[in-house]
């Protein structure tokens, strides 16, 4: 039994560097994926280009969809790494330590030191939040302000009245978290802990103390939107609003997507805490009793029911649910530690099952693609079945994370089944880290070149000399970033008209999807250069060169 005597301070500090570097580990290896990972990363570029630091803008226009905070956060990144793939995704990772950082005091002060640990280990190294920490895009930034102000409010909720100052810190971390993203910053937070007070008995919310922690919000926000208002009057918070309001009735950019969707992503991508949290769950039924632990109750409850209403379906949407789930998964094994608590068989059997899904499936990927003839033919989406036809090259090697994750979460799965949980934690987590590692290392990479990568290399060929790049029929940031396009070039590229029938002064290259190819073909001086998977690469030549 490990012991809770033994975790000492250093102990942490250096977990904290091993998990450091995992999580930095490749964040430079591949390209950042549109349209999430580019596109933050282009707003950044531009923003430090035109010094532009109080308005967001996408291809030198402005936008309304997000608030500055977290692209004030990776242009310091990028000021330090440079405009690129690791400056872009640093932040996350220093996000990734912050947050294992603070589950471990939430942990140590909810129980203690042991459980302080196990809650940061499983968060750490389940495969959706490690891969989140290594990626640039918003929402750990988001997911950990929304935390604090959960944890915050929670604890002035049950503590003396000389805890006040936790009010104003709550409040700052959701101004911080509205200034990442927008209204979910506030409305996640207030509505968790809202719906745990509905079945916690004996605990009383001062709505005083609510509306200072809203008051003090709103201060964090004024601090910029004022400055925002004062220059451009208040068409930010109308676009804003539209924007958002379209995001939750309807699926926008195709994220359509069936309403248990969420529950198979986490189910999934949280393995095996999502199954722990499940028997756990249905073990305790609702708690009652301690209010931070119905707090996380309750936000797991308020995520699935947000983004299973919403219409616009991604996955990282409903990754504030991690923190819940690896919470009660941390709950499950504090008590087959420390209580000899027994897990049911079917806890066994489940575990077994599910680990022999996934490494069979991640196995299997580089043999089912080798002989992707067998099944292109039921693929009724023409841009899918030409991406799929891009000629990779797979290798049996490539079934190496597959193997691994196979072999150890088998050996994991009979640590379990013997009761000896200190190795079953131990092995489970390594093997996640390094499969997920080896996925990204072997994997991804070809998967971007059934997707990205085509575009990327063709941007990256033109990047230096004097043209036009547009995409038609599909929004893009590659061509913007991976261009380093400037804003007078910028300006004229956004009149498709002029571009395919206007008196050019340079070239014009156009990238479309193939099977829209024919948009195209019939314009004056415009000659197909290539195809590429899904792709079709043309250009057209001024008439005087």
């Amino acid at each position: 039994m490990l012991k809770t005597s033994s975790l000492k301070n250093s102990h942490i500090g250096y977990l904290l560097i091993f998990f450091g570097i995992f999580f930095s580990l490749g964040i430079g290896s591949i390209h950042l994926f549109d349209l999430d990972e580019l596109y933050f990363a282009e707003i950044t570029r531009e923003m430090m280009l035109t010094k532009k630091y109080g308005q967001v803008s996408f291809n030198f226009q402005p936008l309304y969809e997000k608030p500055p905070l977290f692209f004030w956060i990776q242009a310091a990144s990028m000021q330090l790494w440079g405009i690129n793939e690791v400056g872009a995704r640093f932040p996350n990772t220093v996000c990734g330590l912050l947050t294992i950082s603070t589950l471990y005091y939430i942990g140590k002060q909810y129980k203690e030191s042991l459980f302080g640990f196990l809650w940061m280990c499983l968060h750490a190294t389940t495969f959706l939040p490690h891969f989140y920490f290594k990626s640039g895009i918003i929402d750990p930034f988001l997911n950990y302000f929304m935390l604090v102000a959960i944890y915050l409010l929670s604890r002035n909720t049950i503590g003396p009245p000389h805890l006040s100052k936790h009010i104003y810190c709550a409040g700052i971390a959701i101004g911080l978290a509205l200034l990442i993203k927008g209204p979910m910053g506030v409305v996640i937070p207030f509505a968790t802990v809202a719906l745990a007070r509905t079945w916690v008995v004996g605990y009383v919310i001062s709505w005083k103390k609510w509306a200072l922690t809203l008051l003090i919000a709103t201060i964090v926000v004024c601090c910029w939107i004022i400055a925002e208002i004062w220059h451009h009057g208040f068409i930010f918070i109308k676009e804003f609003w539209d924007y958002h309001l379209l995001l939750y009735h309807e699926p926008v950019d195709t994220h359509h997507q069936p309403w248990y969707y969420h529950y198979v992503v986490l189910f999934f991508g949280c393995f095996p805490s999502s199954l722990f949290s499940i028997y756990f769950l249905k073990q305790k039924g609702l708690i009652r009793i301690n209010y931070f632990a119905a707090n996380m109750q309750a936000l797991l409850v308020v995520v699935l029911l947000i983004f299973t209403c919403v219409g616009t379906k991604i996955a990282h949407y409903s990754s504030m649910a991690y923190f819940p789930i690896t919470f009660f998964s941390a709950n499950f094994l504090y008590d087959l530690i420390c209580r000899d608590d027994k897990a049911s068989k079917v806890v066994n059997y489940l575990l077994a099952f599910v680990s022999v899904f996934i490494g069979c499936f991640l196995l299997t990927i580089p043999s089912v693609i080798q002989h992707k003839e067998l099944f292109l033919p039921f693929i009724k989406n023409q841009q899918v079945s030409a991406a799929l036809n891009t000629p990779v090259a797979w290798h049996y090697g490539d079934s190496l994370p597959g193997l691994l994750y196979l072999i150890g979460s088998l050996s994991a799965c009979y640590y379990f089944s013997q009761r000896r949980f200190i190795a079953f934690i131990s092995m489970s987590m390594c093997i996640n880290m390094l499969s997920l590692t080896l996925f990204l290392m072997r994997i991804a990479p070809k998967i971007e070149s059934y997707s990205q990568k085509e575009i990327i290399n063709f941007c990256k060929e033109h990047k230096n000399k004097d043209v036009y790049l547009v995409t038609v029929g599909f929004k893009a940031a590659a061509p913007l970033f991976y261009m380093d396009k400037q804003p007078e070039r910028s300006f004229k590229e956004r009149d498709l008209l002029w571009l395919l029938e206007g008196s050019i002064d340079k070239s014009c290259l156009f990238i479309l999807y193939k099977n829209e190819a024919s948009f195209i073909k019939d314009y004056e001086n415009i000659t197909h250069i290539k195809d590429s998977g899904c792709f079709s690469f043309y250009q057209r030549i001024p008439s005087h060169v």
